[in-house]
């Protein structure tokens, strides 16, 4: 078995588990008006600790804390094989169809740049998809399967850093596969593209600073006196 034949593997053992929590739990209670995603995603936590939690493939797995927004995984597990023991985080999004041409973010470059410092590298995304029912939302499939699953490592090349530090991808592009290297160096490069577009724009803002304190110098002038004259 190669890298490639385990990251399948993986990603399979985490599907089959979402998958039944899903056919366990078709429709949810939760409206789709508001911050349904959060919602969901605070469900598939909980329920994937509960549905692995006698699974041989998966040890120490937890929930992130409640009302850590800033925690940078959703759930965490170790995945077992053979010799192997390895870290993986996993970041649940629960998107709405309506919205399927959207870019959420999906989470700042440091965090995977930390992980894989600490000598681990399987970030794990996880897509669930609803529509909105009269008492709630149900879970649906798109392109056939409830879940779509790809590590960060194998992201659709259009994704990019915005200037908030946030990676995004449109939902709507597939996974392509790329080897751990490659997407560091790919990750890299998105950083340094955005860096520069970052430096581009505001060495734009820069040169024209000078002339529009000017122009609002002039028109505070004339303002100011449109006051004092009023007050005579």
């Amino acid at each position: 078995m190669d890298i490639k034949d385990l990251e399948k593997l993986i990603i399979d053992k985490f599907e089959k588990i979402i998958t039944q929590i899903i056919r366990d739990y078709p429709e949810l209670n939760i409206s789709a008006k508001a911050r349904a995603g959060a919602e969901v995603s605070d469900f598939l936590e909980e329920k994937f600790v509960e549905y692995i939690r006698l699974n041989k493939f998966f040890k120490d797995s937890e929930k992130s804390p409640k009302g850590a927004t800033k925690n940078p995984w959703d759930a965490k597990t170790v995945f077992c094989f053979k010799n192997l023991q390895e870290i993986i985080w996993v970041d649940f999004k629960a998107l709405k169809t309506s919205g399927k041409d959207s870019n959420p973010d999906i989470g700042t470059p440091n965090k995977i740049i930390n992980f894989i410092k600490d000598g681990n590298f399987y970030l794990l995304y996880i897509y669930v998809f609803y529509e909105e029912t009269k008492n709630g939302l149900k879970f649906v499939r798109i392109n056939g399967g409830f879940t779509k699953s790809y590590f960060l490592k194998d992201i659709h090349h259009s994704f990019r850093r915005n200037p908030k530090n946030q990676l995004q991808v449109n939902m709507s592009e597939p996974p392509e596969y790329r080897s751990r290297g490659e997407f560091i160096k790919l990750l890299m490069k998105k950083i340094g593209d955005s860096h520069a577009r970052q430096i581009k724009i505001s060495e734009k803002a820069l040169k024209t600073i000078s002339e529009e304190e000017k122009n609002l110098l002039n028109r505070n002038k004339e303002s100011e006196a449109k006051i004092l004259s009023s007050l005579k």
